[in-house]
């Protein structure tokens, strides 16, 4: 369960071998959780043939402090998408809240790349250090808005990571980031101001 919280979705090999068990352990515990309603089980859609992957996910919480978010992020969202410019709206709200938290984490410098990898991990992306200059995110805390608002999601949290390097005066900067450069990541790449 752990370890599916921090990504999006995860396959039974891959929880499999980031837990170092075998896939067989893994898809009688994922069967135990699904029965009980801990995990949700999904086909990926594939173009190749043979059967689609099965992957597993924690299902979307329901409590009223979540719907309560989910209303005011889709309320929000919704206020962006009618503006004239709204990609570029989202990565200004993005980059402002950004800003505020490499001011109150401190971090400058050389030690702001850390800082934003904090900050991202305390917010639900679960980030890692990519190959080179690129920071991966293993899940996205807004995934439910992806399909009616993906570009600006993707805006908002483009944003953030550059309102965060900038505020933090790295230098470096955030290149490009890359949705779903695999089937369960987004990379943001970085590079030299």
């Amino acid at each position: 369960m752990r370890t599916l919280r921090g990504r999006t979705s995860a396959s039974a090999v891959e929880l499999a071998d980031l837990l170092g068990v075998h896939p067989n352990t893994i898809r009688f515990h994922l069967g135990v959780l699904e029965r009980s309603g801990a995990v949700v089980r999904e086909q990926s859609v594939t173009q190749t043939p043979g059967r689609p992957e099965l992957r597993f996910r924690l299902p979307s919480t329901q409590t009223s402090t979540g719907v309560r978010a989910d209303l005011l992020a889709r309320i929000l969202l919704t206020r962006i998408a009618a503006g004239d410019d709204p990609e570029s709206e989202a990565e200004e709200a993005g980059h402002q809240w950004g800003s505020d938290e490499a001011v109150r984490s401190g971090r400058t410098g050389t030690d702001a790349v850390a800082g934003l990898l904090a900050v991202l991990e305390s917010s639900g992306f679960a980030p890692s250090a990519g190959e080179g200059a690129a920071i991966d995110l293993h899940n996205c805390p807004l995934r439910e808005f992806l399909a009616p608002y993906g570009r600006l999601v993707c805006a908002v949290h483009r944003g953030l990571m550059t309102g965060f390097l900038d505020a933090a005066r790295s230098p470096c900067t955030v290149d490009s980031l890359v949705p779903f450069a695999t089937a369960t990541t987004c990379r943001a790449h970085l590079r030299q101001r």
